[in-house]
């Protein structure tokens, strides 16, 4: 299924501010949305470098 105009303008709309940025902390609020999320995602994100946004 092609992709939603809306999901490039808000990458677009992210780039400037996150690319290059260090996440500081996460929080995983609802972990089971469409399928687990990996053990500790929030502590493993936190701390990383945003390297570059793109589209699945």
């Amino acid at each position: 299924m092609p992709e939603l105009p809306e999901v490039e303008t808000v990458r677009r709309g992210l780039l400037p501010v996150m690319e290059g940025r260090v996440i500081a902390r996460a929080t995983v609020r609802r972990d089971g949305l469409r399928w687990p999320f990996p053990a500790r995602l929030a502590e493993r994100l936190s701390g990383q470098r945003v390297l570059r946004l793109r589209r699945r």
